[in-house]
């Protein structure tokens, strides 16, 4: 009883910051701006999020400061609720991994890290323990992770690359140990996002022409996408790739019936797809009086918004037409 108590709370302050959330209207709105100063006019109207607006200096890296900023101080006060560390873990592990890869960025070109990412931990540990300081504690999987990464360096010293592949890797199996401890629809959504993150992976890696070897530093063993087949994603023809994911049965991720194409336009296409289907599920959470699923559904239909809102504004400022922004947006959890 104490546990649905904790998470009956934390519906409740759902039900008050669901109006926070974006709606077609607003993003209609958004994209008939025909500036960035007119759209930031329109961002008023969001609650709690329009006055972080206010008076900001209006350029791409204001914008996103001011959006990840908002997403990680509405996380980390869910999280100091009673029975919100569960719930959040997922999009702390998010914000971590995010603020460790811009740390070890900086350290591979020997730039301090002057600012970062929000994260759940001081980031400048990373680069004291890279730096060879034996004293720093991090959770098991992390300092395992950090201990790969530094290895991984002395042999291949200036591969971003397959560090980026080690942390999203780490990422992914932590998602998957949360995966193993979530019961009933939770479960099945942190299946399909790792399925998604493992196909973004190997589907950026073929336009960037990686070897499939590099792709091993991504993959780990897992129940639900073996290595022969991520693997044969990699190296398979395009032709062959949509028979092939209609064998996995992940065909519904392209944005055209058997086809598929090694274009950056279409693979962001297919992510959009897979965002908008990770939407999809969550949405049948929010009617929910108990358990995790409302409030998780809540945050992840958040990151989505600042999803869009970065698009938008940023798009905004750089003078994009509102048609190919519109094919970039992803679906608002309150259709």
């Amino acid at each position: 009883m104490s546990v649905e108590r904790d998470y009956a709370y934390l519906i409740g302050r759902v039900r008050v910051l669901e109006r926070s959330l974006l709606y077609p209207r607003l993003l209609e709105a958004l994209l008939r701006a025909e500036d960035l100063e007119q759209a930031l006019r329109v961002m008023a109207e969001v609650p709690y999020l329009g006055e972080a607006f206010q008076g900001i200096l209006p350029t791409p890296q204001t914008i996103d400061r001011v959006l990840t900023d908002h997403f990680f101080g509405l996380v980390s006060d869910f999280a100091r609720q009673p029975g919100g560390e569960d719930v959040t873990a997922f999009f702390l592990l998010w914000f971590d991994v995010a603020a460790v890869k811009l740390a070890v960025k900086h350290f591979m070109v020997k730039k301090p890290l002057e600012k970062t990412y929000p994260a759940s931990f001081d980031v400048r540990k990373v680069l004291r323990f890279l730096g060879g300081e034996v004293g720093e504690y991090f959770p098991t999987a992390l300092g395992q992770a950090l201990q790969e990464i530094q290895e991984f360096l002395e042999g291949h010293p200036g591969n971003a690359q397959g560090v980026e592949f080690i942390l999203d890797r780490f990422f992914l199996q932590e998602v998957y140990n949360l995966a193993g401890h979530a019961e009933g629809p939770l479960k099945k959504w942190y299946h399909a996002f790792l399925v998604f993150s493992l196909l973004r992976g190997v589907f950026r890696a073929r336009y960037q022409e990686r070897k499939p070897d590099a792709l091993r530093l991504l993959y780990f063993e897992n129940t639900l996408l073996g290595e022969r087949e991520f693997l044969e994603l990699a190296s398979l023809p395009e032709d062959k790739i949509p028979e092939y994911l209609q064998y996995l049965g992940f065909a519904f991720v392209l944005p055209e019936e058997g086809v598929f194409r090694n274009d950056p336009y279409y693979l962001a296409e297919m992510e959009r797809k897979m965002d908008n289907h990770l939407l999809m599920w969550v949405r049948q959470y929010r009617r929910g009086a108990f358990g995790p699923e409302p409030v998780f559904g809540f945050l992840f239909a958040k990151s989505i918004d600042v999803k869009n809102l970065r698009i938008l504004l940023e798009g905004k400022y750089f003078g994009l037409e509102g048609e190919v922004l519109r094919r970039k947006l992803r679906e608002c959890y309150y259709e």
